[in-house]
């Protein structure tokens, strides 16, 4: 078995870990990288910026252009720029919930199965 003094060291390094995380986080709703006004037929730069990212800006520029069928950016983004990430999370709903209902079926038996569990089994 491991020793006590390796498990507290492999739980006070993920616990210093987990602090650095979260003290490297930015705040909440922050974007990471603020956008540069640019100007595309000017050339010019304004110097400001926006609480938009370019991926942000990209997404709002092409998402009812030509890239999508859609009218809605979140549609967009979730079934056209992402849709195999969405067939995935798919995938593992439908692996959890088939995994419940073998599992209930399996602790509840149906009441005129020829199968009878050792243990008793719920009746």
């Amino acid at each position: 078995m491991i020793g006590k003094g390796v498990t507290i060291i492999a739980l006070m390094s993920l616990v210093a870990l987990l602090l650095l995380t979260v003290y490297e986080m930015r705040d909440f709703g922050e974007p990471e990288d603020k956008l540069d006004l640019y100007d595309p037929e000017t050339g010019e730069n304004h110097g400001e910026t926006e609480d938009r990212t370019a991926m942000d800006q990209f997404f709002l520029d092409n998402s009812q252009g030509n890239d999508t069928a859609t009218n809605n950016v979140v549609t967009a983004v979730v079934f056209d720029y992402r849709g195999f990430d969405t067939l995935g999370e798919a995938t593992v709903l439908f692996a959890a919930v088939t995994g419940v209902l073998m599992a209930l079926r399996r602790a509840f038996p149906e009441k005129g199965s020829a199968k009878k569990r050792k243990g008793g089994g719920v009746k």
